[in-house]
């Protein structure tokens, strides 16, 4: 089967996947020709012209995180194999691809498990690497106002959301939905802590190392009207595009079954997954038993939000969000008088384009800063901040509009402040 036939027999299921949204977004390389910016070409359009990107272009199609009118936010939870270097082998060879996904089943069938236990509902989709937990939220549900209520929106983020006429309601339940990325990360991460000891690969937070099952938290730190995820019955052409793999057919991401809050419908067998995201027919065939429709989070949200709010992690993002910042300068001045800190964090301070965009690099400076020198972890977000903020260190990332930096600084610093201070003992999740 051709992708243009492919796309016509599931037209239907992602016309529903788009309901809640107000556009469609295509991320294709193909679009450097026509004008796009060659560094991240994309095409934002309507989603009325949904049938000219997927029949007509045979592109890819992404779901803006933000629906229409700001009334729904989309939660994308995503976990994927980390192979480094050698990621190239999950898009080369199906039964190679077999070999390496079935490793991630484990850790899929947790987090699955949590949201099942909490009895919310969602989507799961898979991706040749992993896959994602999918559901809305309306801003005015009672699901939204909790997201709400645990949510923090830095001065960054704020400004450059309400300059793209994203509301502050809109906002805050993006950054609410975040805080329950990092606990479902946490649990992850201490159900499965000793997998490297016992010979697995580890468990991880965004390709914080070389090898890894990675909970890939990264679609949390950014303004979320720059955030989208690729949309479940897409194709899926990384094989071609970042692997250049040009006389290879496209893969397709392939659901793996929708929970309704109390049945589990369409349970994908793993095999099945395989076969259908190589061959388009098998997995046009498969995509006939969903709608395409995917779920709102009701009030069993609530009550898991509820739990979320009586653990060391809830307490830990309270005291980081109320330590008043360092002003603009003055963190970056005193980390370079700490002397406690190892050589290679020192080195960061004066030298940071690009290492402190690379989370594995982030992971150990944050470290260091929180456990030897013993720093809020606010303040060490604050360092970053000055670094990203200093023009200096000639950086070709926007820190202003699509990731401001006082947020991506939080995010990364949150995340990874409370992986070492649970490394340490020093916070427990349950």
């Amino acid at each position: 089967m051709q992708p243009r036939k492919y796309y016509k027999t599931v037209q239907n299921q992602l016309k529903n996947c788009f309901a809640n949204s107000d556009c469609a977004i295509a991320i294709e390389k193909e679009l450097i020709k026509e004008g796009y910016s060659k560094d991240f070409p994309k095409m934002i359009t309507i989603k009325e012209n949904l049938d000219y990107l997927t029949q007509n272009r045979a592109f890819q199609v992404h779901l803006p995180i933000i629906g229409e009118g700001n009334q729904t936010v989309l939660c994308p939870m995503d976990f994927e194999i980390f192979l480094s270097g050698n990621q190239y082998k999950l898009y080369a060879d199906k039964e190679t691809q077999r070999g390496y996904f079935k490793e991630t089943v484990p850790v899929i069938n947790f987090i699955k498990k949590i949201f099942t236990d909490a009895n919310v509902p969602f989507m799961l989709d898979f991706t040749p690497s992993g896959g994602h937990i999918l559901f809305n939220v309306d801003v005015d549900s009672d699901a939204g106002k909790a997201l709400q209520q645990i949510g923090c929106l830095e001065e960054g983020m704020l400004d450059s959301g309400l300059r793209h006429g994203v509301t502050q309601k809109a906002m805050l339940t993006f950054s609410g939905i975040t805080r329950i990325a990092e606990y479902v990360a946490l649990k992850t991460l201490e159900a499965f802590k000793n997998d490297e000891r016992d010979g697995k690969l580890p468990v991880t937070v965004s390709d914080s190392a070389e090898n890894c099952i990675n909970i890939d938290n990264s679609w949390c730190e950014g303004a979320p009207h720059a955030r989208s995820i690729r949309s479940p019955f897409s194709l899926h052409k990384k094989n071609i595009e970042k692997y250049k793999m040009y006389n290879e057919p496209p893969l397709v991401d392939v659901v793996g079954g929708v929970f309704d809050g109390r049945t589990f419908h369409h349970e994908a067998d793993i095999d099945n997954v395989i076969e259908c995201m190589w061959d388009l027919q098998k997995a046009s065939d498969w995509s006939q038993n969903f709608d395409g429709v995917i779920p709102f989070a009701d009030n069993a949200l609530v009550g898991f939000i509820e739990g979320y709010k009586k653990t060391a992690l809830y307490k830990f993002h309270r005291e980081f969000d109320s330590t008043e910042d360092l002003p603009f300068g003055k963190a970056l001045e005193q980390a370079r008088q700490v002397t406690i800190i190892p050589d290679w964090s020192k080195d960061i301070l004066y030298n940071p384009d690009p290492r402190v965009l690379q989370p594995i690099n982030m992971m150990g400076f944050i470290y260091d800063f929180v456990i030897f020198a013993k720093w809020k972890p606010k303040h060490v977000a604050n360092i970053m901040r000055d670094i990203y903020l200093d023009s200096s260190f000639n950086w070709a990332q926007d820190f202003v509009d699509s990731s401001p930096a006082d947020e991506k600084a939080n995010f990364w610093t949150r995340t990874f402040a409370a992986i070492a201070y649970w490394k340490t003992g020093a916070l427990q999740i349950n």
